[in-house]
């Protein structure tokens, strides 16, 4: 297996079937993955923060580094590579409050906020999330399966189970 390692505020997709994408130590920051079986496709976001900055020019320099941009690069660039937006399976991992839970930032729980923002600008919706907590996670997605696996610090790997729901079914439209 190749691990491709996605940075924080980076990102990326592969058609690598036999890929690993993962990203280490999400605290407050949030990974978004996609997966589509059928074309073989599998893409990671590790963003930081909510919201781009209002300057463009900042914003499009890093997108992969905010939700409100990450998220719509991420299914930009797996759509790129034959993914089908209706076939997406989406899993999110991170939002913790890792450093003093008394923080007036919040940016995991700001962080969560915006997931859900842009999962339905982009008319999508988790099939599989474990967000918030005190606790940092390491994240990795086997792209031929499309399995994801967690992993905290003092505990074993284990695997995300995708929720057996309707409501994990794409919002048509969008």
């Amino acid at each position: 297996m190749k691990q491709l390692v996605v940075g924080v505020g980076d990102g990326g997709a592969t058609r690598d079937p036999d890929a690993v994408l993962v990203t280490y130590a999400l605290g407050s920051c949030v990974a978004v993955m996609m997966h589509d079986s059928a074309a073989g496709v599998a893409g990671m976001v590790h963003y930081m923060l909510p919201e781009a900055p209002r300057e463009e020019a900042q914003a499009a320099a890093r997108p992969w580094m905010y939700a409100d941009t990450g998220i719509g690069e991420l299914l930009r660039l797996v759509q790129q590579q034959g993914a089908d937006k209706r076939r997406l399976t989406i899993y999110a991992a991170g939002g913790a409050q890792v450093m003093n839970d008394n923080s007036m930032f919040n940016i995991g729980k700001r962080n969560c906020l915006a997931l859900r923002k842009a999962l339905w600008k982009y008319g999508l919706v988790a099939h599989a999330e474990e967000t918030g907590g005190t606790t940092a996670r390491t994240v990795r997605m086997e792209a031929a399966s499309g399995r994801v696996w967690l992993h905290a610090p003092g505990g074993e790997p284990r695997e995300m189970q995708r929720r057996a729901s309707s409501a994990g079914m794409a919002r048509q439209g969008g």
